[in-house]
């Protein structure tokens, strides 16, 4: 793969990726749970992905590459635990991320245009993000900072003003809510730091990958969390109890109108979600690539076109994000977003366990930033396997709580089902003599 990505266009898919679910999707349905005491669960969501975003920090730093996702949990872990934690990516992703952005988009496009209908404009959003990163990396990279940078005009359009109109007393409840809606809130908005963990999966199309990989995830995360406590002070501050039935676009028509009003209508939310949207894509088939350069997956799945885009891949998430969205509706937004993150959470559990090794192993130890050799490293691995298991039960708990058992016992079909097809799949590639996982090595790793 071509190294086509440098420092700003890694700066932009990260935090292209992670605040347009971010503030526009997941705030106003964290806000029916925990109120304004939402902006507390924003710190407390970020506190553990901070530790679980470092530790993925330090493997892309060592061993850059393609499909790190899988690879890192695969290679230095379990490949069992890692295609695990990638099959319930898939069916976050399938089931949640796609279907939950697009449907999110159409909404805000909805408030401008009434009389949209909700899932045809989802599905052409969908279809034309699916187009653009049909025409290569390069292409979908350049659209995604040019959006990020109107992001940010409109983010601050949001911002600036809305300090000023703000009224304390619908911030008196910030500290007030209780530690069951807190924790619960907090869980579903750490899917919104994860954003960064996108650049793992093209580390092998990173330009100066050791450099550019653990420095724009140190300044994306700090610049994301800056903006979604800004935004959150405004949402609650201004609107009170307006996101409890409505959108951001609500807030700011209290205090913006004309121009001003339409600069954050477009360049907001509807260009934040268009970011996830194109960063999913550009990044979403990396470690399916992997798999398939692995013989796990049938490598004809894994073709590339001349552009360098794995289109055969890309087309089938295209199509069954399709078919969810057009299956569950408009009626499905929380639930696609409880999916959403318990996928995004899960596929990051195999990753954490895999950093024990980079002081264990002398290979990876002589390849690892200086970080690894300090006493205290082994507090991080730690830290951040801890704090993703427990994210992972407190959503799979909510998920049966809020809608039901049938969608709990969905997920567990579908890894079951994964397990049973990987497993067979392993038995062939041993009698094919074909299995990577039987090596030694980090071969893997070279892309």
């Amino acid at each position: 793969m071509k190294k086509a990505l440098k420092f700003w266009d890694l700066v932009a898919l990260e935090i292209g990726m992670t605040i347009g679910a971010g503030i526009f999707v997941f705030m106003p349905i964290a806000y029916k749970s925990a109120g304004a005491g939402t902006i507390m669960a924003f710190i407390f969501a970020f506190l553990p992905m901070a530790f679980i975003m470092i530790n993925i920090m330090l493997l892309g730093s060592t061993l850059p590459t393609t499909g790190g996702t899988f690879k890192y949990g695969a290679f230095l872990f379990s490949p069992k635990a890692a295609f695990l934690g990638l099959w319930a990516y898939l069916f976050g992703a399938f089931v949640g991320l796609f279907p939950l952005n697009a449907l999110a988009l159409a909404s805000y496009m909805k408030g401008i245009w009434n009389g949209l209908s909700l899932v045809p404009v989802a599905l052409i959003v969908l279809t034309f993000f699916y187009l653009v990163n049909l025409l290569g990396l390069k292409m979908a990279s350049r659209v995604e900072i040019t959006a990020v940078a109107l992001l940010f005009i409109a983010i601050a359009v949001y911002t600036v003003p809305g300090m000023g109109n703000i009224d304390s007393k619908n911030l008196e409840t910030v500290f007030s809510a209780g530690p069951g809606t807190i924790i619960y809130a907090s869980a579903l908005l750490t899917f919104t730091f994860a954003g960064s963990n996108a650049v793992i999966e093209l580390g092998g199309e990173v330009e100066s990958a050791k450099k550019n990989l653990p420095l724009s995830v140190i300044f994306s995360l700090t610049v994301v969390l800056i903006c979604y406590l800004m935004m959150a002070v405004v949402s609650f501050g201004v609107g009170g109890d307006t996101l409890e039935n409505g959108t951001l676009n609500d807030v700011a028509s209290n205090y913006l109108s004309g121009f001003l009003f339409y600069v954050f209508a477009f360049g907001g939310p509807i260009l934040a979600i268009a970011t996830t949207i194109n960063a999913t894509f550009m990044w979403g088939t990396r470690s399916l690539l992997a798999l398939c350069r692995l013989h796990v997956f049938p490598s004809k799945l894994g073709s590339i076109n001349r552009r360098g885009t794995p289109w055969v891949l890309l087309t089938i998430i295209w199509l069954l994000s399709s078919i969810m969205l057009i299956s569950v509706g408009e009626s499905g937004l929380n639930l696609f977003a409880s999916f959403a993150s318990i996928g995004g959470i899960a596929v990051i559990i195999p990753t954490m366990f895999a950093v024990f090794r980079l002081k264990r192993d002398p290979r990876l130890k002589e390849k690892a930033p200086a970080i690894v050799n300090r006493k205290w490293f082994g507090i991080l691995p730690v830290l951040g396997t801890v704090f993703s298991m427990m994210i992972m039960l407190i959503l799979l708990y909510q998920v049966g709580v809020d809608f039901s058992i049938s969608f709990f016992l969905l997920f567990i079909v579908w890894e079951v089902l994964g397990m049973i097809y990987f497993l067979f799949r392993l038995k062939y590639l041993d009698r094919a003599r074909k299995n990577p996982f039987s090596r030694n090595d980090l071969s893997a790793f070279d892309d």
